[in-house]
């Protein structure tokens, strides 16, 4: 039994929402012995149902011990791992991290977000994950009742960039600064180095999730240091590409996003980098083309059996996982290591404090 809005060791009244032959899912109704580490959620927004922030029941200290707990239990349920190492690698601020939010239109042409699984919806105005600057954009913007719209803040230069479906609705009221529009974008710094993010392509919570999730690769893939070639598959933007790869090396990069591509064709112009604009599932390594390292961040998805078919491929000696999902993360373990990749330890950092999602970063090396 799968339970949403419970804790360990609590005494709660579930409501079964969904029955499988094997497992069922299920939502709390009533909390009749609370756990020590529950809390009342500090956002009023949440209180009123906003479907952003999930965890925020549960003290802040026990978040990421519970996310370690999730990924232990999927990898010994579906990769068979029960001695895998899983270890906490720490987390970002939790208040005003994200630099990149999605809201909606609500009836009265306000900033809202989506109700816990429901299409209704709950105003965004007074965000507290939202970087300060989005919160204060908020209040001025009016958006057509439905429309989605992305917006994005750069930490390092101020920059904004608003992404919406120009023939589903308006969104008015936003400063003239704000890009919007084709080739609307804004420029980040990650350890160092200068990145330029399309408003159409994917970028970690904030800076400080992408600098924590590098260093994690980094600290896990030790030979990147000296790698002669590196692969680098669902590229994005090129984050480990340039913050995470020697400059002395030869990188690969495989990515599908039109924006995501051209972003990393900017971002590695002085790099001794190959772009290869295609989905992983498609990617071949050329004849005799060797790889020290092969760094891989696919969706939610995870790599299935087509992507690891991919990176295996390569034969690189290492091969380290960026997943945000423990389920996908079990089921690829499950597929490397049929593959002959051996399981060398996952580290698991929250980058969405919070809410549920985990993301995680995990070693493997080919067994000789």
């Amino acid at each position: 039994m799968f339970v949403r809005g419970g804790l360990p060791g609590e005494d709660v009244t579930v409501e079964v929402i969904e029955e499988k032959n094997d497992w069922r899912r299920g939502v709390v109704t009533e909390v009749h012995s609370p756990s020590a580490d529950r809390v009342v959620p500090p956002c009023v927004h949440r209180l009123e149902g906003c479907g952003g922030c999930d965890w925020q029941h549960i003290e802040l200290g026990a978040q990421l011990d519970a996310k370690v707990a999730i990924v232990s239990d999927a990898l010994a349920r579906t990769a068979k791992l029960s001695d895998a190492v899983v270890r906490p690698a720490g987390a970002v601020p939790p208040w005003g991290y994200r630099t990149t939010i999605r809201v909606v239109g609500d009836a009265d042409g306000r900033a809202a977000y989506r109700a816990e699984r429901s299409n209704d919806t709950v105003s965004a105005l007074g965000c507290p994950v939202a970087h300060p600057a989005l919160v204060e954009l908020l209040d001025d913007i009016r958006i057509s009742a439905g429309l989605e719209v992305a917006l994005r803040v750069s930490v390092a230069t101020g920059e904004m960039s608003a992404h919406w479906d120009r023939d589903a609705g308006e969104v008015t009221g936003l400063p003239e600064a704000v890009a919007v529009g084709r080739g609307a974008a804004v420029h980040e710094v990650v350890a160092g180095h200068r990145f330029r993010v399309s408003a159409q392509s994917f970028f970690q919570s904030g800076p400080a999730a992408a600098e924590l999730v590098v260093a994690t690769v980094r600290r896990l893939a030790p030979e990147l240091d000296r790698a002669r070639r590196v692969l680098d598959a669902y590229a994005g933007v090129g984050l480990f590409a340039l913050a995470a790869v020697s400059p002395r090396s030869h990188v690969v990069l495989v990515e599908y996003s039109k924006s995501s591509v051209g972003d990393s064709r900017v971002n590695l112009a002085e790099r001794n980098a190959t772009m290869v604009p295609r989905e992983v599932a498609h990617w071949k390594p050329l004849e005799r083309q060797r790889f020290d390292v092969v760094i891989a961040d696919p969706a939610r998805t995870g790599l299935g059996k087509p992507g690891t078919r991919a990176l295996v491929a390569a034969r690189a000696p290492v091969l380290v996982l960026v997943s945000c999902d423990p389920a996908s993360l079990a089921r690829d373990v499950t597929l490397l290591s049929a593959a002959g990749y051996r399981h060398d330890g996952t580290e698991v950092l929250d980058l969405f404090p919070h809410t549920h999602h985990v993301e995680t970063v995990t070693r493997f090396v080919l067994a000789d």
